[in-house]
């Protein structure tokens, strides 16, 4: 019995396509991917930053709570019996006088 079998032959043509498409469709999925990604990272800081808003009124709420409870004029005596001193002009640091022109800044900066 004889089996007829056609010449099998390797086309690099065939070969090129079938990898383009594949390549196409593998990149197609990658970006639907990314995007979906992009959506959700999207949606997630806004929830994030409408809580982060949430907690910062209530914040402000307590901080007036505890202002209405202590009062301006209580303020400052908690502040005397800790030994603080309210200081109109507070100097953060002082400036080095042995170089009076490079510690006076001219830039227009």
């Amino acid at each position: 019995m004889t089996f007829i079998q056609p010449k099998k032959y390797f086309n690099i043509q065939n070969f090129m396509i079938a990898a383009l498409v594949v390549l196409v469709l593998g990149s197609t999925f990658w970006l639907v991917i990314g995007y979906n990604e992009t959506v959700n990272l999207s949606h997630n800081i806004a929830s994030v930053k409408s809580q982060l808003e949430t907690i910062g009124a209530q914040n402000t709420a307590l901080n007036n709570n505890v202002l209405a409870l202590l009062g301006e004029n209580q303020i400052g005596a908690v502040a005397a019996a800790d030994g603080l001193v309210q200081d109109t002009k507070p100097q953060y640091f002082s400036i080095n006088q042995q170089w009076p022109i490079a510690s006076q800044s001219s830039l227009p900066y």
